[in-house]
């Protein structure tokens, strides 16, 4: 499991406050663009990695969001973050969501389905929400352990 260093968290906080708020009727009002984004995470420019000048380095951050939200067992919390002009996120973000795993990623339809999935998510404020996307992530990693030790115990297969 990832952890998320000092400024993700922040980041975390912030997305997750705008989630919270969010309105699952119009989940996409709860997005911001990545300038205002950066603006209120770090409004000082004190982060090296997001400050104007380097905001490149935040491409990588809101990944590693995505990544620690989905080993979590939650929507990707980082679908909440778009480009101002087109209102929807770069094209890393169907590039990771694909690395995660997801089908169908590169279609329109699966980014906003993931931002009306962490409005919904976030704005229940349900903590049995969150406590049941946990254990289904530990439910999952041990049923990956139980196959791995059933795998070892049958010992080596016979290729013929």
């Amino acid at each position: 499991m990832l952890t998320l260093t000092p400024i993700e968290r922040d980041m975390h906080r912030l997305l997750r406050s705008l989630a919270q708020v969010g309105d699952p009727a119009d989940p996409l009002s709860a997005c911001i663009d990545y300038k205002e984004f950066v603006q209120r995470v770090d409004p000082h420019g004190l982060d090296p990695y997001t400050s104007q000048g380097q905001m490149r380095g935040l491409y990588p951050k809101l990944g590693h969001i995505s990544v620690y939200e989905h080993q979590h067992g939650r929507p990707l919390l980082s679908a909440l973050v778009v480009r101002k002009a087109t209102g929807r996120p770069g094209d890393g973000f169907a590039d990771l969501a694909a690395q995660l795993g997801f089908e169908a990623a590169e279609d329109p339809g699966f980014w906003e389905d993931q931002v009306a999935r962490t409005v919904r998510f976030w704005s229940a404020d349900d903590p049995v929400l969150l406590m049941d996307s946990a254990m289904d992530q530990v439910m999952k990693e041990l049923g990956s352990i139980k196959r791995a030790v059933r795998r070892l115990a049958a010992g080596p297969t016979e290729k013929g």
